[in-house]
């Protein structure tokens, strides 16, 4: 026995009161208490605001709401009068249940919240206290325990007369039950009737007509002291469906546990086993969360995981309060304010608000604020006090509560200072009978779970096995085989756990060697030495048949599965069919090949796939046993068998997506335990285990495995089919599907990059070569049957990707078919045309799938983007490459034209995206490239006026859009330069044939005002030339090596000097004839007019022009300083010129 004396100290604490908000620090009263509060969970509807009552409502007479089931109030409504259980004595295992990510490492208390209240008021309560405290890692389970409600059950059943008579020996006798007094009934219906009259606002909580005066006679039905108290369990058993002989109802078949049906293989294992077994016995005990509110309430350094039933109002000027009743004759003392205090803080609640009533009238309101709450008149408590308490009681139970899974006894005797804490579980094994503890089977659960959770995680390492050990060591203490025998046999079977599988392979060796000593028979095998290891076969590509003998592989595979109906199989040791040996054997060997699995699916999770393939060949190997000695086959198991192959086909595609690892990967597949070798010697006394041998082995080949891959998801998928189980299955049929369309898109995908590099590296023969081909017929293959698994499922999305990895085929085709750039006569050719277009159906055949972008958006927009790609392709191999030898120049113009229109359509300039500056330099390029081509076609266009007049309109029009495009984008000021070029060019064009000195005039100003306008250009490049010569100033090493045709900013120097040397000529040029054409017209007309301003602007333009260009020793950025100031002077002349033009 422990005690726990003087758990409080005052001390002074500071700090300013703050809004209060979930997960903040709150600073109350004056005083400052580390405290947030984040609500885990909650059933409770959103805060609604309560109904302020009038002034001299009854609260005698009941509303006519009154104890029905309400939503705003939770259970808070009901338990207020007790006429439900209030704190069950397992409150604190549902929620740990619930939360048990948080038991045993981040939470140190969990708990009710009265519970907490009552340790934490231990220096101002006189009251006694007794709860029970359960240790699981460094969490504490806080539970109220009831004492005199066991004496009352151990005078009716026998059962906890060993408490009885300690208690009797060791505690004081005068604390006995005290009976409610009416007083106190009828102060718990008038706080009832006033929550239900608070929450309906609308006037619907009138008062009902009263017929007699019950309400005044003390409580309602229910409400007596038997009825509030919490009902205790008696010790636990199992339920009798499971307590049978589960072999029972069984015989002469081997079902297949629904907890080794796993729907999807990369899924982290649930505790299906756990929820079989304990869910009726939890229910049973009472261990369901049922608060309105699990918190994760932060005190100080104390983290504690509370349950809490107290109503939450909210809106208007009061986001959240909580509301009291008071009597006004009746000050508040400390106990009341302290609970007060602890709820608001527990649920993060700021504000109080009292309701002052005398006899039952509603006198007034009151609005306090939380941090207010110590400071009240006549209840004035210190929080340090609190807060000093709140860690001593802690520091104390966890320096004594030290034993996992006991049972301890916090106990202050009523009016007594000092808590004591005594060992129950050490006194209970002292009895005759150890198991009477109610508290056993909830505890055992409960490590059992924490353990098991911490197995399931993935970032766990080996250091934690000691502690899961541990955990499952102390759970089988508190188990008793005679009673629980279920849970003891069932607890070492745990998904995701190494040490618990190997636990049941270790059962079944035994299991095996007690089959096969007695099993005796002439000409027996010859005994193996167990001591020698039965090697994993490996083969590398050197040795295998590669991917060719699969087939012949898979053809027996297939015909022995058929063959099981025949009933030709029989034992090699000698095994009598129906004999207790043949039957526990073929048990013993499928539970073998589940725990296999197991493993190996646990391996896949933590991506040891070495580790993972040794397991399921280990698993099949046991399959494979199992199917040499029965007869016929369960549907159970040949659905396990297609999980299995299907487990190996993913290791296998993972392998071969990881062939960097190779080296780890096969030593981990080369490891074998002794168990393992032992286990395989049994196996082999009943077959050779080498039918599943061409889906296990370890190959170092890539074509292979993703081969070996894809013939195991077939072979899943036909036994599916043969064995009438894919309607039964469906969910395991689509998962079979969607694997083989899968795979099928990875080989497809392997075979298209083979031939892309065969390709790339043919340099000198212009005709593909028969690899090629191959690899094409190949890849087109495998799309094709992917495209088919993906429909036959409905599956639109993967069918759409597929048919876009096709499409991106034939462009590989079209690419392979062009000549080479040797070739001077270069022509875009019919075959590049071909295989184009069919790559165009298929993009499109894939936009079909989808039907519209909702389905999968990132899809339709890759979609969208590839059908872009390819149509702007075949419009510049037309383009660049013209096939005039095959078709009219006036054909290539309109192909190409409807070419890139198409492209536009599939080109999303206004979605925003990532994608988006991408498709608007695309969709910039694609009118750069339509007005080039009208700009050439009216150079070369003789004759027909209005097909001239036709292609300088849109040579104007696509120009224009490439130039609103591109100013869009802040990095391609050359490619916005060029085409600002080409269009001073084309109206030079169009000046060349105009006779009038007024049209020409207006032209030049024209192309002058385009030149301006790429003055956006010229500032961009400044201010990447800037940017690299502070980076350069900054860094003179790197000045030494950056050549000056490079740019740290992606700037082409080269390009850039090139386009301003063409600009500074262009702008010289129309400088010198706008001079030319001014002056000869003053001549004309003679005077000072706004044409005489324009020409002086010109001239003094043009003349700064010819010095910068002549003077050779500039720098780029000098040279790009000086046009651009030479722009804005031609700016601010525009408008004169307009007028002088007009």
């Amino acid at each position: 026995m422990e005690e726990l004396c003087g758990v409080g100290a005052a001390a002074p604490l500071r700090g300013d009161a703050e809004e209060p908000k979930q997960g903040s620090v709150l600073f109350l009263g004056g005083n400052e208490v580390k405290s947030s509060a984040v609500v885990k969970y909650s059933s409770a509807p959103p805060q609604a605001a309560f109904a302020r009552l009038q002034e001299k409502t009854d609260l005698k007479l009941p509303p006519a709401n009154w104890l029905r089931e309400s939503a705003k109030l939770g259970p808070a409504g009901t338990t207020i009068l007790g006429n439900n259980k209030k704190s069950k004595p397992f409150s604190s295992f549902g929620m740990a249940y619930d939360f048990i990510d948080s038991v045993g490492n981040d939470v140190d208390v969990v708990s009710d919240s009265e519970n907490i209240k009552k340790l934490l008021k231990i220096p101002y309560s006189k009251s006694h206290v007794s709860m029970a405290v359960h240790r699981i890692g460094r969490t504490l389970l806080l539970d109220e325990l009831d004492i005199q409600e066991l004496f009352m059950r151990s005078s009716q059943t026998g059962d906890w007369t060993w408490l009885k008579e300690f208690y009797q020996r060791l505690i004081d006798q005068k604390w006995q039950r005290k009976k409610k007094s009416k007083e106190h009934w009828y102060q718990k219906a008038i706080l009832s009737k006033f929550l239900y009259y608070s929450i309906n606002g609308d006037g619907a909580a009138q008062p009902v007509p009263s017929t007699s005066k019950q309400h005044q006679e003390g409580p309602v039905s229910g409400e007596s002291d038997e009825a509030g108290r919490s009902s205790w369990p008696a010790p636990f058993e199992m339920p009798s469906s499971l307590s049978e002989d589960p072999g029972a109802s069984n015989q002469g078949s081997v079902p297949l546990e629904p907890s080794y049906i796993v729907g999807h293989v990369a899924s982290a294992p649930k505790e299906q086993n756990l929820t079989t077994l304990f869910n009726d016995g939890e229910n049973s005990q009472g261990l369901k969360n049922d608060f309105v509110r699990n918190i994760l309430w932060t005190f100080e350094d104390i983290h504690m995981l509370v349950g809490s039933n107290m109503p939450i109002f909210g809106g208007g000027r009061y986001p959240a309060v909580s509301l009291r009743l008071r009597d006004n004759n009746k000050p508040i003392n400390v106990l009341t304010g302290i609970d007060y205090w602890l709820d608001n803080l527990i649920c993060n609640v700021p504000e109080l608000v009292m309701c002052f009533h005398v006899n039952g009238i509603v006198q007034k309101y009151e609005m306090i604020k939380t941090e207010d709450i110590p400071n009240l008149e006549n209840s004035n408590f210190s929080t340090k006090v609190i807060k000093d308490i709140a860690q001593n009681i802690l520091s104390f139970l966890k320096s004594n509560c030290t034993k996992e899974g006991h049972t301890y006894w916090l106990f202050k005797a009523s009016g007594s200072d000092i808590v004591k804490l005594y060992d129950l579980t050490t006194l209970c094994e002292e009895t005759e009978d150890k198991y009477q503890n109610p508290f056993t089977m909830p505890v055992a659960i409960l490590l059992y779970k924490v353990a098991c959770n911490m197995m399931l995680k993935k970032n766990q390492n080996k250091k934690h096995y000691g502690t899961i050990r541990t955990l499952l060591l102390n759970c089988l203490k508190l188990l008793d085989n005679g009673r629980h025998p279920q849970p003891s046999c069932a607890f070492p079977v745990c998904h995701g756990t190494e040490e618990r599988c190997r636990l049941v392979l270790n059962y079944v060796l035994e299991g095996l060697k007690s089959v096969d000593s007695s099993v005796k028979k002439e000409g027996d095998l010859p005994a193996a030495d167990p001591s020698t290891p039965i090697p994993l076969k490996y083969e590398d590509e050197s040795t295998s048949g590669g991917p060719e003998c699969l087939e012949k592989q898979m053809a027996l595979f297939l015909d022995k599965m058929g063959s099981f109906q025949k009933g030709k199989h029989c034992s090699q040791s000698g095994m009598i069919p129906g004999s207790w040996q043949y039957k526990m054997k073929l048990q013993l060997i499928l539970k073998s090949s589940k725990a296999y699995y197991v493993l190996s699916d646990a391996a896949m999770i933590l991506q040891k796939y070495g580790r993972a393939l040794r397991y399921i060949k280990l698993a099949l190997q046991c399959h494979d046993t199992y199917c040499c000695l029965c007869a016929s086959m369960l549907p159970e198991v040949l659905v396990f068998l297609c999980q299995c192959l299907t487990l190996c086909g993913d290791i296998q595609l993972m392998l071969a997506q990881n062939a960097n690892n190779r080296a780890a990967y096969l030593e981990e597949y080369n490891y074998q335990t002794k168990d393992d070798q032992e286990i395989l010697h049994s196996l082999h006394r009943e077959s050779r285990c080498q039918v599943f041998a061409w889906a296990t082995d370890l190959s170092t080949d890539l074509e292979c495995q993703l081969s070996v891959s894809c013939k195991c998801y077939e072979a899943a998928y036909e036994i599916l089919l043969f064995s009438n189980l894919k309607n039964q299955n469906p969910e395991q049929h689509i998962q079979v599907l969607k694997r083989m369309g899968n795979i099928r898109n990875e080989i497809g995908v392997f075979y298209m990059n083979q031939a892309a590099a065969v390709q790339t590296e043919r340099l000198v023969s212009k005709n593909v070569s028969t690899t090629e081909q191959q690899l094409w017929k190949k890849s087109f293959s495998c799309f094709e049957e992917g495209i088919q698994n993906f429909e036959s499922i409905d599956d639109a999305t993967n069918a759409a990707l597929l048919l876009c990895n096709t499409g991106r085929l034939m462009r590989i085709c079209a690419q392979a078919h062009c000549a080479t750039e040797g070739d001077f006569k270069r022509e875009f050719s019919p075959e590049e045309a071909l295989y184009y277009n069919k790559a165009v159906d298929y993009y499109l055949k894939a936009l079909r799938s989808l039907g519209k972008r909702d389905v999968h958006p990132a899809v339709w927009d890759s979609v969208n983007w590839e059908l872009s790609t390819t149509y702007f392709t075949m419009a510049t191999l037309q383009q660049d490459y013209a096939p005039l030898s095959r078709k009219a120049q006036e054909q290539i113009e309109k192909e190409v034209s409807e070419a890139m229109k198409k492209s536009l359509k599939y080109c999303d300039v206004d979605t925003v995206s990532a994608r988006q500056p991408l498709c608007q330099y695309r969709a910039a390029t694609i009118h750069h490239r339509l007005a080039s081509m009208y700009h050439s076609c009216l150079r070369n266009q003789v004759g027909d006026e209005h097909l001239r007049k036709q292609h300088r309109v849109l040579a104007d029009l696509h120009y224009s859009k490439a130039v609103r495009l591109f100013q869009l984008l802040k990095d391609a000021p050359c490619e916005f330069l060029r085409v600002q070029l080409e269009r001073v060019a084309f109206a030079e064009f169009q000046m060349a044939s105009q006779n009038s000195s007024a049209g020409k005039l207006k032209t030049l100003f024209g192309a002058l005002d385009i030149m301006v306008k790429a003055k956006g250009a010229f500032q961009l490049i400044r201010k990447e030339l800037v940017a690299e010569s502070e980076q350069k100033s900054n860094d003179k090493s790197s000045a030494e090596n950056v050549s000056p045709n490079d740019s740290p900013t992606g700037l082409n120097k080269e390009e850039v000097l090139k386009l301003l040397s063409i600009f500074e000529s262009r702008m010289s040029f129309l400088l010198l004839q706008s001079i030319k054409l001014l002056t000869s017209t003053k001549k004309k007309i003679g005077g000072i007019n706004e044409e005489e301003v324009v020409l002086k602007t010109n001239k003094q333009v043009y003349s700064l022009l010819l010095r910068a260009t002549a003077n050779k020793s500039m720098t780029l950025l000098e040279r790009i300083e000086v046009i651009l100031n030479l722009l804005e002077q031609l700016a601010q002349n525009n408008e004169a010129s307009n007028g002088a033009i007009q």
